[in-house]
Protein backbone atom coordinates (compact mmCIF):
# COMPACT_ATOMS: atom_id res chain seq x y z
CA UNK A 1 0.00 0.00 0.00
CA UNK A 2 1.01 3.57 -0.44
CA UNK A 3 1.69 6.10 2.17
CA UNK A 4 -0.89 7.94 3.78
CA UNK A 5 -0.87 11.86 4.87
CA UNK A 6 -0.66 12.20 8.61
CA UNK A 7 -3.19 14.48 9.74
CA UNK A 8 -2.06 17.59 11.06
CA UNK A 9 -1.65 17.66 14.66
CA UNK A 10 -4.14 20.77 15.23
CA UNK A 11 -6.75 18.85 13.78
CA UNK A 12 -7.83 17.26 17.54
CA UNK A 13 -11.51 16.55 16.56
CA UNK A 14 -10.61 14.07 13.28
CA UNK A 15 -7.41 12.78 15.28
CA UNK A 16 -10.05 11.34 17.73
CA UNK A 17 -13.10 12.57 18.38
CA UNK A 18 -13.95 11.01 21.81
CA UNK A 19 -11.49 13.09 23.62
CA UNK A 20 -11.46 16.62 24.44
CA UNK A 21 -9.14 19.22 22.18
CA UNK A 22 -7.39 19.72 25.33
CA UNK A 23 -6.37 16.06 26.53
CA UNK A 24 -5.59 15.65 22.81
CA UNK A 25 -2.84 18.66 23.21
CA UNK A 26 -1.55 17.23 26.41
CA UNK A 27 -1.36 13.87 26.18
CA UNK A 28 -1.08 13.02 22.53
CA UNK A 29 0.65 16.13 21.19
CA UNK A 30 2.90 17.76 23.93
CA UNK A 31 3.91 15.16 25.55
CA UNK A 32 5.17 13.00 22.31
CA UNK A 33 6.91 16.13 21.42
CA UNK A 34 9.27 15.97 24.32
CA UNK A 35 9.71 12.04 24.77
CA UNK A 36 10.45 11.80 20.87
CA UNK A 37 13.75 14.23 20.99
CA UNK A 38 14.35 12.52 23.94
CA UNK A 39 14.50 8.83 23.00
CA UNK A 40 16.04 9.85 19.63
CA UNK A 41 19.10 11.21 21.64
CA UNK A 42 19.47 8.64 23.82
CA UNK A 43 18.54 5.61 22.19
CA UNK A 44 18.49 6.42 18.22
CA UNK A 45 14.66 6.20 18.52
CA UNK A 46 12.95 5.35 15.59
CA UNK A 47 9.30 5.41 14.11
CA UNK A 48 9.08 3.16 10.80
CA UNK A 49 5.93 3.64 8.17
CA UNK A 50 3.53 5.10 10.92
CA UNK A 51 1.73 6.52 8.45
CA UNK A 52 0.74 3.04 7.07
CA UNK A 53 -1.67 3.14 9.92
CA UNK A 54 -5.39 4.76 8.38
CA UNK A 55 -5.97 8.31 9.67
CA UNK A 56 -9.70 7.53 10.09
CA UNK A 57 -11.77 4.61 10.78
CA UNK A 58 -11.05 1.64 13.30
CA UNK A 59 -7.77 -0.05 13.51
CA UNK A 60 -7.07 -3.03 15.57
CA UNK A 61 -3.11 -2.89 16.22
CA UNK A 62 -0.82 -6.07 17.65
CA UNK A 63 2.68 -5.36 18.64
CA UNK A 64 5.07 -7.62 20.28
CA UNK A 65 5.88 -7.45 23.55
CA UNK A 66 9.44 -6.90 25.23
CA UNK A 67 9.12 -4.81 28.43
CA UNK A 68 6.85 -2.29 29.82
CA UNK A 69 7.99 0.21 27.23
CA UNK A 70 6.36 -1.28 24.42
CA UNK A 71 3.06 0.69 25.39
CA UNK A 72 5.26 4.49 25.51
CA UNK A 73 6.71 3.05 22.27
CA UNK A 74 3.28 2.27 19.97
CA UNK A 75 1.90 5.71 21.89
CA UNK A 76 4.46 7.48 19.84
CA UNK A 77 4.01 5.56 16.88
CA UNK A 78 0.17 6.09 16.51
CA UNK A 79 -0.11 9.36 18.64
CA UNK A 80 -2.01 10.84 15.60
CA UNK A 81 -4.97 8.46 16.52
CA UNK A 82 -4.92 9.31 20.87
CA UNK A 83 -5.96 5.58 20.79
CA UNK A 84 -7.41 4.45 24.39
CA UNK A 85 -4.01 2.00 26.18
CA UNK A 86 -4.53 -1.49 27.26
CA UNK A 87 -3.18 -3.58 30.30
CA UNK A 88 -3.70 -6.45 32.49
CA UNK A 89 -6.43 -6.07 34.79
CA UNK A 90 -3.97 -7.33 37.99
CA UNK A 91 -1.38 -4.73 37.05
CA UNK A 92 -3.64 -1.58 38.58
CA UNK A 93 -3.06 -2.72 41.59
CA UNK A 94 0.61 -2.62 41.77
CA UNK A 95 0.99 0.52 40.14
CA UNK A 96 2.53 4.19 41.95
CA UNK A 97 0.45 6.42 42.27
CA UNK A 98 2.18 8.70 40.06
CA UNK A 99 2.21 5.84 37.56
CA UNK A 100 -1.44 5.48 38.18
CA UNK A 101 -2.38 9.20 37.82
CA UNK A 102 -0.47 9.33 34.18
CA UNK A 103 -2.79 6.06 33.11
CA UNK A 104 -5.73 7.68 34.13
CA UNK A 105 -4.75 10.72 32.04
CA UNK A 106 -4.45 8.21 29.17
CA UNK A 107 -7.51 6.36 30.05
CA UNK A 108 -6.28 2.87 30.24
CA UNK A 109 -8.45 -0.17 29.71
CA UNK A 110 -8.06 -2.95 32.48
CA UNK A 111 -8.92 -6.19 31.08
CA UNK A 112 -8.63 -9.85 32.51
CA UNK A 113 -6.37 -11.98 30.75
CA UNK A 114 -7.26 -15.02 32.96
CA UNK A 115 -10.43 -14.77 31.49
CA UNK A 116 -10.69 -13.80 27.70
CA UNK A 117 -14.10 -13.60 26.20
CA UNK A 118 -16.90 -11.15 24.90
CA UNK A 119 -17.10 -9.22 28.62
CA UNK A 120 -12.91 -8.70 29.09
CA UNK A 121 -12.61 -6.68 25.57
CA UNK A 122 -15.72 -5.01 25.38
CA UNK A 123 -14.15 -1.82 26.08
CA UNK A 124 -12.02 -2.29 23.23
CA UNK A 125 -14.85 -3.32 21.21
CA UNK A 126 -16.44 0.02 22.01
CA UNK A 127 -13.40 2.01 20.60
CA UNK A 128 -13.40 -0.25 17.97
CA UNK A 129 -17.35 0.04 16.27
CA UNK A 130 -17.01 4.03 17.51
CA UNK A 131 -14.26 4.36 14.70
CA UNK A 132 -10.68 4.43 16.85
CA UNK A 133 -8.23 2.68 17.24
CA UNK A 134 -7.32 -0.23 19.82
CA UNK A 135 -4.14 -1.91 20.58
CA UNK A 136 -3.43 -4.99 22.26
CA UNK A 137 -0.12 -7.07 22.72
CA UNK A 138 -1.34 -11.22 21.51
CA UNK A 139 1.44 -12.79 23.70
CA UNK A 140 -0.24 -11.49 26.99
CA UNK A 141 3.21 -11.27 28.62
CA UNK A 142 6.55 -9.66 28.22
CA UNK A 143 8.93 -11.91 26.14
CA UNK A 144 12.15 -12.78 28.24
CA UNK A 145 14.42 -13.42 25.25
CA UNK A 146 13.34 -11.07 22.97
CA UNK A 147 10.90 -13.42 20.49
CA UNK A 148 7.99 -13.43 19.32
CA UNK A 149 5.69 -15.67 21.85
CA UNK A 150 2.60 -17.67 20.67
CA UNK A 151 -0.42 -15.48 20.82
CA UNK A 152 -3.53 -15.84 22.47
CA UNK A 153 -7.20 -16.50 21.60
CA UNK A 154 -8.28 -13.10 22.34
CA UNK A 155 -6.97 -10.97 19.67
CA UNK A 156 -8.51 -13.47 17.65
CA UNK A 157 -11.84 -12.56 19.66
CA UNK A 158 -11.38 -9.11 18.56
CA UNK A 159 -10.69 -9.74 14.98
CA UNK A 160 -14.15 -11.71 14.50
CA UNK A 161 -16.03 -9.40 16.80
CA UNK A 162 -14.48 -6.39 15.93
CA UNK A 163 -14.19 -6.50 11.66
CA UNK A 164 -11.90 -4.12 11.63
CA UNK A 165 -8.23 -3.66 9.89
CA UNK A 166 -5.49 -5.14 11.81
CA UNK A 167 -2.24 -3.00 11.70
CA UNK A 168 0.59 -5.48 12.68
CA UNK A 169 3.65 -3.64 14.43
CA UNK A 170 6.88 -4.52 16.34
CA UNK A 171 9.34 -3.40 18.53
CA UNK A 172 13.05 -4.05 18.85
CA UNK A 173 15.67 -3.36 21.08
CA UNK A 174 13.92 -3.36 24.00
CA UNK A 175 15.41 -6.07 26.12
CA UNK A 176 18.78 -4.44 25.83
CA UNK A 177 17.22 -1.19 27.34
CA UNK A 178 15.11 -2.69 30.12
CA UNK A 179 16.42 -6.53 30.12
CA UNK A 180 13.82 -8.49 32.13
CA UNK A 181 13.85 -8.03 35.65
CA UNK A 182 15.59 -4.81 35.82
CA UNK A 183 15.52 -0.84 35.53
CA UNK A 184 15.90 0.87 32.28
CA UNK A 185 19.50 1.26 30.92
CA UNK A 186 20.97 4.19 29.30
CA UNK A 187 22.56 2.20 26.49
CA UNK A 188 20.84 0.10 23.36
CA UNK A 189 18.81 1.51 20.64
CA UNK A 190 14.86 1.44 20.28
CA UNK A 191 13.03 0.70 16.71
CA UNK A 192 8.94 0.50 16.33
CA UNK A 193 7.59 -0.09 12.74
CA UNK A 194 4.00 -0.59 11.30
CA UNK A 195 3.46 -3.13 8.74
CA UNK A 196 0.74 -2.35 6.39
CA UNK A 197 -2.86 -2.85 7.44
CA UNK A 198 -5.13 -6.68 7.08
CA UNK A 199 -8.30 -7.32 5.82
CA UNK A 200 -10.03 -9.04 8.52
CA UNK A 201 -12.32 -10.54 6.18
CA UNK A 202 -9.46 -12.54 4.93
CA UNK A 203 -7.79 -13.25 8.02
CA UNK A 204 -11.55 -14.47 9.36
CA UNK A 205 -11.61 -16.70 6.41
CA UNK A 206 -8.19 -18.78 7.79
CA UNK A 207 -9.99 -20.05 10.34
CA UNK A 208 -8.19 -19.34 14.43
CA UNK A 209 -5.34 -21.44 14.53
CA UNK A 210 -3.93 -20.44 10.51
CA UNK A 211 -4.73 -16.86 11.72
CA UNK A 212 -2.80 -16.48 14.61
CA UNK A 213 0.39 -18.23 13.37
CA UNK A 214 0.15 -15.81 9.95
CA UNK A 215 -0.31 -12.45 12.30
CA UNK A 216 2.68 -14.06 14.81
CA UNK A 217 4.83 -14.73 11.85
CA UNK A 218 4.22 -11.01 10.08
CA UNK A 219 4.89 -9.53 13.48
CA UNK A 220 7.84 -11.48 13.74
CA UNK A 221 9.26 -10.49 10.21
CA UNK A 222 8.61 -6.87 11.13
CA UNK A 223 11.06 -7.21 14.22
CA UNK A 224 13.33 -9.42 12.41
CA UNK A 225 13.28 -6.56 10.15
CA UNK A 226 13.91 -4.23 12.82
CA UNK A 227 17.26 -6.31 14.00
CA UNK A 228 18.61 -6.18 11.26
CA UNK A 229 18.45 -2.35 10.97
CA UNK A 230 19.55 -1.53 13.83
CA UNK A 231 22.48 -4.22 13.94
CA UNK A 232 23.17 -2.27 10.21
CA UNK A 233 23.03 1.24 11.78
CA UNK A 234 25.18 0.07 14.94
CA UNK A 235 27.78 -2.34 12.87
CA UNK A 236 26.93 -4.70 15.08
CA UNK A 237 27.21 -3.30 18.27
CA UNK A 238 23.27 -3.53 19.01
CA UNK A 239 21.22 -5.36 19.72
CA UNK A 240 23.28 -7.91 21.69
CA UNK A 241 23.45 -11.54 20.11
CA UNK A 242 20.80 -14.11 21.88
CA UNK A 243 17.90 -16.26 20.71
CA UNK A 244 16.15 -13.52 19.15
CA UNK A 245 18.40 -13.62 16.29
CA UNK A 246 16.49 -16.60 15.31
CA UNK A 247 13.48 -15.63 12.96
CA UNK A 248 10.31 -17.61 13.90
CA UNK A 249 10.35 -18.68 10.26
CA UNK A 250 13.93 -20.50 10.94
CA UNK A 251 12.56 -21.86 14.24
CA UNK A 252 9.67 -23.34 12.38
CA UNK A 253 11.17 -24.82 9.60
CA UNK A 254 13.86 -26.41 11.89
CA UNK A 255 11.01 -27.86 13.75
CA UNK A 256 9.53 -29.46 10.55
CA UNK A 257 12.45 -30.54 9.57
CA UNK A 258 13.09 -32.55 12.87
CA UNK A 259 9.47 -33.81 12.87
CA UNK A 260 9.44 -35.23 9.61
CA UNK A 261 13.21 -36.79 10.06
Amino acid sequence: MGSRRITPWYRFKKRNARRGRGGMFVWWTLVPWLLIPLARLVYGFRIRHRSRCPRTGPVLAICNHQSMLDPMMAGLALRERGFRPIARKSLQWDLKPLMAWLLMRYDMIFVDTEVPGASTFKDLLTELKEGRVGIIFPEGARSEDGCVHEFGQGVWLLIRRGRSPVLPMAVEGVTDVMPPGRGIRRTGRLEIICGDPLDPEELIAMGRDACLEHLRLLVDDLRMQLRSDIRRRTRGKWPKPGPADQSLRDTLRSSSEESSG
